[in-house]
């Protein structure tokens, strides 16, 4: 592809030659229509003055206008001739023909080059062929009635007048046209010049330079790029904050749970008492599944992240009903191991949301397991839905101790777990819920009930993710 300096003075190049056909198009059209009437007029001048030497000619030489009628076969030989080139033309001299007749017929004076000039039909303005070109020629009648004059150009002289005007017009615009090339190169090079002053910029930046591009003194046409370009910045640099907290968080909740599986195994291998060995093995696997546990959970927010995820697939049909019925068959195994008891609610006339299946379900399972994790045995845990005119919802309800107001702000932030400790956790199963349903365009809400227990809501306000 060419530059785009290259391109907009190529460009600028080809509308100055069409402007400069245009022009010069104009002026020969222009021209040949000012010389038609240019020489139309010396025809009429022509015939005026010829008028005037016939005056002078019946009263300087009578006998010549007054002679006796000659045959017809003799008109043509007997009239005078007068050669209007005995010395040549000037450069710009049109030649001229000119025939002066009586009424009576009788051919009177003729130019040299007027023997084979045929007496025109019609007054005023004709065109004949005679000496083997084509003539525009003029037709009058004298004022005392008495003599028709008729006067004729070559209309070629007219196109090369045309064609004189038109090149005199052109001339200077080509001749001017390198130069003006080179003014619109130098035009669109300092136009250009702020893209040149940007670019040098940001090849000075480093990986770790991700201020927004400065948009003072910028063109406007400009700035929407610009614009665009600070926001992918902004992007990159919340997705390099995201990954070093990732790595920071990582490397410090791994740390507990590592630890503890080498102290652990430390004992069981150094201990000869086969119960203690045993013990010791228990919580190594206990610290494995915790290690495990915090992994995926953190390696599920990692993927949540915005520049981990495709919109398109957060806006595909999902039945309610079956994104409930699964996470059920899900969740129903561990809570029977507790002995709890898991209901669901699902309306009659629940229909379709649009979102993405795979990721609703881990929000809804971490959310049925944290109810199970903090709520005691042989309590009741409900999953369910509601529509209704105002909003749209998933629910998810348990009968545990809920959570202290003071903490209902911070609950969802990463690696905080509340006070009421009652169940190994990571810190991370509401955070990874919150994200869901920040990527859905819902709000997540948490509501203590007044017999105890937790209602954990995903809303979508106005309804706005039902399928129509």
């Amino acid at each position: 592809m060419r530059s785009l300096r290259l391109n907009l003075v190529l460009t600028l190049a080809f509308a100055l030659v069409l402007v400069s056909l245009a022009v010069a198009w104009f002026a020969y059209d222009k021209g040949l229509h000012e010389a038609d009437e240019l020489l139309d007029g010396q025809l009429v001048l022509s015939a005026r003055l010829l008028e005037g030497q016939i005056n002078h000619e019946e009263q300087e030489h009578p006998s010549v206008f007054n002679r006796p009628q000659p045959s017809p076969s003799s008109q043509i030989n007997s009239a005078q001739v007068v050669d209007l080139d005995p010395y040549g033309r000037l450069p710009y001299e049109q030649e001229l023909a000119f025939q002066i007749w009586a009424l009576d017929g009788i051919l009177k004076m003729r130019s040299a080059n007027a023997e084979q000039m045929q007496k025109a039909p019609d007054m005023g303005f004709n065109n004949q062929e005679f000496n083997g070109l084509l003539w525009r020629s003029y037709s009058k009648t004298s004022h005392d009635k008495k003599y028709l004059i008729q006067v004729a150009h070559p209309l070629d002289t007219r196109k090369e007048i045309g064609l004189e005007v038109a090149l005199r017009v052109a001339f200077p615009v080509l001749l001017a046209f390198p130069l003006l090339i080179l003014l619109m190169y130098w035009a669109v090079t300092y136009s250009l010049r702020p893209l040149n002053t940007i670019a040098d910029n940001l090849s000075r930046r480093t990986i770790f330079e991700l201020d927004p591009v400065v948009t003072a003194n910028v063109p406007h046409e400009i700035k929407p790029i610009i614009a665009a370009f600070n926001s992918m910045l902004e992007r990159v640099r919340v997705s390099i904050q995201n990954e070093r907290q990732f790595t920071s968080n990582a490397a410090h909740e791994l740390r507990t749970p590592l630890a503890g599986i080498k102290l652990h195994a430390q004992l069981a291998e150094t201990t000869s008492d086969e119960v203690a060995r045993q013990r010791f093995l228990v919580q190594v696997l206990k610290g494995a599944e915790r290690a495990q546990r915090l992994v995926e959970q953190m390696l599920k927010l990692a993927r949540l992240e915005p520049q981990h995820s495709d919109p398109s697939e957060r806006d595909q049909p999902v039945s309610i009903r079956n994104l409930i019925l699964q996470v059920h068959d899900l969740e129903a195994f561990a809570l029977r191991a507790k002995s709890q008891t898991f209901n669901v609610d699902i309306p009659a006339q629940i229909g379709e949301l649009l979102g993405q299946e795979d990721l609703l379900i881990v929000a809804l399972a971490n959310l049925v397991s944290n109810a199970s994790r903090y709520s005691s045995n042989n309590t009741t845990i409900t999953l369910g839905a509601w529509l209704d005119d105002q909003s749209l919802g998933l629910y998810v309800q348990d009968q545990g101790p809920g959570i202290p107001e003071h903490e209902l702000g911070t609950i969802t932030q990463r690696f905080t777990r509340g006070a009421n400790l009652q169940g190994e956790g990571s810190g991370l199963g509401l955070a990874i819920v919150e994200k869901i349903a920040s990527l859905h365009q819902a709000q997540l809400r948490f509501m203590n009930l007044p017999n105890a227990g937790l209602r954990v809501e995903i809303v979508w306000p106005n309804a706005a993710r039902v399928k129509s």
